[in-house]
């Protein structure tokens, strides 16, 4: 009897499973990439139907349910950028092009624009590269260690790629192909107002205690129509939130207003009247509370308003009190 015995190299991994959008609704995927690093994360979050046929309100999680933290540390959370799209290719001899995309948001509570629709010929570039995204992830996925840079860790649901050309010359990162030049690199349909698909996050992001978020927007090259000035605007489907934490969610619809907790930044008496001024956030409700006495056996949250509450812009705002009471306690309460 031989026995053959072959030594294998490199550490086995699960093959990526993305469905390209060919003749199909094909699979959402979100991307991760840092501003300066060595790996980005691409994830498989299922179909993109899963997406488009919620009701308002409804969430999917999409960390950790797809990928986890541990697999999100080789891009961070802090000074990155991310996004999130899908395609649908139907072929013929008048070829339909469907795609789904994110936009950032400038602002929090604001909604962003809405991308244009195009007609098949732009879209079917769009969608070429967002399966090109995800069938590359595919094949950095099975590359072993073949004595090229490998992917360090890959399942069903997700890829961490070696910058560049990842294992394989043939292979593209997402980094790659997301900043190449075409429909998903540079200003996507050419706008002007560096506003992009991807979402970033600032150098602090983890302790600055506010997440980000970016819109999701249906677009239909059959609502693209002759005259470009006068396309349709894609339909706006709900937004995804990254924590601060890590943890990635959409919503279907509309969001909600988050108002941060507002922060006093300085106190300015004259004569009998206190200013106090504090951040704000559009959308944001506040109101001044004060006491004489931190003795009072009263909870902080029910020490009495002073005067009408305003609403928030954004800005560093004020309210005043007078009063010939000294010393006095404040807070911003805000809702």
């Amino acid at each position: 009897m031989f026995l053959a015995i072959y030594a294998a190299t490199g550490t086995a991994q699960a093959q990526f499973n993305y469905n390209p959008g060919v003749g199909q609704f094909g699979d959402l995927l979100v991307c991760f990439r840092p501003a300066a690093g060595s790996y980005d994360l691409v994830v498989d979050a299922g179909p993109v139907t899963a997406f488009t046929s919620l009701t308002t309100g409804q969430k999917i999680t999409i960390n950790p349910t797809y990928y986890n933290g541990s697999q999100l540390s080789y891009v961070g959370t802090n000074n990155i950028s991310w996004s999130a799209f899908a395609c649908q290719r139907l072929p013929g001899a008048h070829p339909t092009n469907n795609i789904w995309v994110t936009r950032a948001r400038t602002s929090l509570n604001t909604q962003s624009a809405p991308w244009p629709c195009k007609n098949a010929g732009s879209t079917g570039t769009a969608a070429s590269i967002i399966d090109s995204i995800g069938g590359d992830a595919a094949n950095i996925s099975g590359i072993g260690g073949n004595g090229n840079t490998a992917s360090p860790g890959s399942g069903s649901s997700y890829v961490i790629e070696p910058e560049g050309n990842a294992a394989n010359s043939s292979f593209y990162s997402y980094l790659t192909l997301m900043t190449s030049a075409g429909n998903l690199g540079g200003n996507f349909w050419g706008d002007s107002g560096g506003i992009s698909l991807e979402q970033s996050t600032p150098a602090n992001f983890t302790t600055a205690g506010q997440s980000v978020r970016a819109d999701f927007y249906q677009l239909l090259s059959t609502n693209a129509i002759a005259n470009p000035t006068n396309n349709q605007v894609g339909t706006y489907l709900g937004y995804f939130e990254l924590a601060t934490n890590g943890v990635l969610t959409y919503t279907a619809g509309p969001s909600t207003v988050v108002v941060p907790t507002p922060r006093i930044v300085s106190i300015v008496r004259s004569g009998t009247t206190n200013t106090i001024s504090f951040t704000t956030v559009s959308g944001g409700t506040y109101t001044l509370q004060g006491t004489n006495s931190l003795a009072l056996p009263t909870a902080i949250t029910n020490w009495p308003p002073i005067g009408s509450s305003i609403p928030g812009n954004g800005l560093t705002n004020s309210l005043v009190e007078v009063t010939t009471n000294s010393p006095r306690f404040y807070i911003i309460s805000a809702q």
